[in-house]
């Protein structure tokens, strides 16, 4: 299957309305997007919660908020929305550091909140408030970040902790395993299915689909299979640019 050109009718969203929650307590605001471009039907999410076919949110409190747009062919973008508090004057921004381990984390979120009643709480996802304002041991991903003050206004924050070079190696890490999974009789070598795995150029060529098929495990075939770490030393190789290392 041939690769989608995503670039070359990019989709496209745009914010049609937002309204703000009427108070620290309420969660009374909504988010309306459109889109365009790409293939229909579309659909929308929110802070990378389930798709939906509805540009619609509601429901929500203060904060900023991640909506990804996505069209028929897997294609997607991204915007944030931020809806404010009324009356109040709590505000809160992030610094992260990029993960940059393949097999386990290291990434890390910092969060720095403003505002007249301090002392301030926070918590990442779903779990429990706490004073402290920092997140460690994180993988590359976005995460909501609440913080509250002491009169129990509330705001939230996607903080983005990205990709960090991981420094996995093809020599070191990744030949071994097509090697041994991949460029073998009757599969990605000379004479048998194209292309040949023996060749970097082509590994490199196709590095792409060897992530999506590796980690999807349809790649290798015939009963073979590769553990989850090679599945992930794979990943980072590819996300880390698949060079020659």
């Amino acid at each position: 299957m041939a690769a989608v050109d995503c670039g070359a009718n990019p989709v496209v969203l745009s914010v049609e309305s937002k309204t703000n929650p009427t108070s620290c307590e309420s969660f009374d605001g909504g988010i309306t997007v459109t889109a365009s471009g790409g293939e229909t039907p579309y659909q929308y999410s929110i802070n990378g919660g389930t798709f939906q076919s509805s540009g619609a949110f509601s429901g929500l409190g203060g904060g900023t908020f991640t909506i990804t747009l996505q069209d028929s062919k897997g294609c997607d973008t991204q915007t944030e929305v931020t809806l404010a508090i009324q009356n109040s004057d709590l505000a809160a921004t992030y610094h992260s550091t990029a993960d940059s381990e393949c097999l386990s984390n290291n990434g890390k979120i910092t969060v720095n909140a403003t505002g007249s009643h301090p002392p301030f709480q926070f918590k990442i996802g779903s779990g429990s408030f706490s004073t402290d304002s920092v997140f460690s041991e994180l993988g590359e991903g976005i995460y909501r970040i609440t913080v509250k003050d002491s009169e129990g206004c509330s705001l939230t924050v996607n903080a983005t902790v990205a990709h960090g070079n991981t420094g996995i190696s093809w020599t070191g890490n990744i030949k071994a395993i097509i090697d041994a999974n991949c460029a073998v009789s009757g599969c990605h070598v000379s004479g048998g299915q194209s292309p040949n795995f023996s060749s970097f150029a082509n590994v490199q060529k196709n590095a792409s689909e060897i992530k999506a098929r590796t980690a999807s495990r349809s790649m290798p075939p015939d009963g073979r299979s590769i553990t989850q770490e090679q599945i992930n030393l794979i990943s980072c190789w590819v996300t880390d640019g698949a060079v020659n290392n």
